[in-house]
């Protein structure tokens, strides 16, 4: 197992890219710590499109934990259905996974992320969201912070995007349907050690936000599944 390796991804949308997600896979060769899923891994709530994913990943590696955030495509109504059609994963909503890579102790903190503003979609079928969009920074500094306090590697990772640098490429006037100003501001204050997230197909796959690391994993803009080294001190991100 790479003892100081992740791999992340998201927006597979499966079945849509799970070619890009199968072509990625069969190139890497080393075992990570964490394999990382941030959101839309299926299409339009079809539950059932997450099992070639998972059979693909566990005939890669058979122990490697598998920790995913729900996408707005993972919808609400199908969530309590993915954890128990998929018990291999830890699903993080608004939670902490805790655990060792190499010599590093991680915590793994994880959201769907928050908005700035609902879609229409949403405001017309889910207006409570906004509410929920505006506490969700408060629930995640406690996290991280906690994490932080207990001397962890913290790693954030969120379905939505995190910083408008990575949506550099996606329509301005969507932007604020697409990530938080609140979400930035945390991570430019709290700075975890790496942020991770997706949902912008067309942005840009990495940007550096107050010193952090914040790496945007869609597939459809990477084509690839993203590789991520840890050291103490030190984090690199290769393609």
């Amino acid at each position: 197992m790479g003892q100081d390796l992740i791999y992340a991804v998201s927006d597979v949308h499966s079945p849509r890219f799970l070619h890009m997600f199968r072509s990625s896979l069969k190139t890497l060769t080393e075992e990570p710590c964490f394999f990382i899923m941030a959101g839309d891994m299926i299409d339009k709530g079809k539950v059932e499109m997450l099992k070639p994913i998972v059979k693909d990943l566990r005939s890669k590696w058979l122990e490697t934990p598998l920790v995913a955030v729900f996408g707005n495509e993972e919808y609400h109504s199908v969530r309590e259905e993915l954890r128990g059609e998929y018990p291999e994963i830890t699903w993080l909503d608004d939670g902490t996974l805790k655990g060792n890579c190499g010599n590093l102790k991680i915590a793994i903190v994880g959201t769907q992320g928050a908005l700035d503003r609902l879609t229409s979609w949403q405001a017309r079928n889910m207006p409570w969201l906004l509410e929920d969009y505006l506490k969700k920074p408060d629930t995640l500094t406690k996290l991280i912070s906690e994490a932080r306090g207990e001397g962890y590697t913290v790693i954030l990772v969120s379905h939505y995007a995190l910083t408008s640098e990575n949506l550099k490429g996606e329509d301005p006037r969507a932007w604020p349907e697409m990530y938080s100003r609140k979400m930035e501001k945390l991570v430019k204050e709290l700075k975890p050690d790496i942020a991770i997230h997706g949902h912008a197909h067309n942005g840009k796959p990495y940007a550096l936000v107050g010193g952090v690391p914040v790496y945007n994993v869609a597939i459809p803009l990477t084509k690839t599944i993203k590789k991520i080294k840890l050291a103490k001190g030190l984090l690199e991100f290769t393609s």
